[in-house]
C-alpha cells in the first residue's frame, strides 16, 4: 500500500507539497491513500480523477474515506499495462474555499 502525505499547498499555482514529490511509485491492484495533513492548507479534496484521454489509472476510482475524514483512496487498475506513467488530477479547496487543481503523476511498473 502507498500513502502518499499533503503536506503543503500554495494557492498562487495550485501545486500541492507531496511527500513523494509528485511522483508515486505502484504496482497493479496497488491501494493508494492521500492523507491531507491539519496544516497542509488543504481544507479538502474533492476529486481525484484521470484525464478522460490518458489511461484508466484507478479501478476503481479513488473516494473519499468518510467519517468526517479528508483523506482519500483509490485502487490502480489490476490490468493497467506496464510500464505506464500517467497524470492524474487533484482537484482540492483551500482553507478560503477556493478551488484548485494539481496534476501529479503514478509509474507502474510491476
Amino acid at each position: 500500500m502507498a500513502s502518499i502525505t499533503i503536506t503543503g499547498s500554495n494557492t498562487t499555482t495550485g501545486v500541492l507539497t507531496l511527500s513523494d514529490n509528485g511522483v508515486t511509485n505502484a504496482s497493479r491492484g496497488e491501494l493508494i491513500t492521500w492523507v491531507v495533513l491539519p496544516s497542509s492548507g488543504v481544507d479538502s479534496i474533492t476529486a481525484i480523477k484521470n484525464y478522460e484521454t490518458s489511461i484508466n489509472v484507478f479501478n476503481p476510482d479513488p473516494a473519499p474515506l468518510g467519517g468526517g475524514s479528508k483523506n482519500w483512496q483509490g485502487t490502480v487498475s489490476p490490468t493497467i499495462d506496464v510500464p505506464s506513467t500517467e497524470t492524474y488530477y487533484i482537484d482540492w479547496k483551500d482553507t478560503s474555499g477556493n478551488s484548485h487543481q494539481y496534476d501529479p503523476q503514478i509509474k507502474v511498473n510491476t
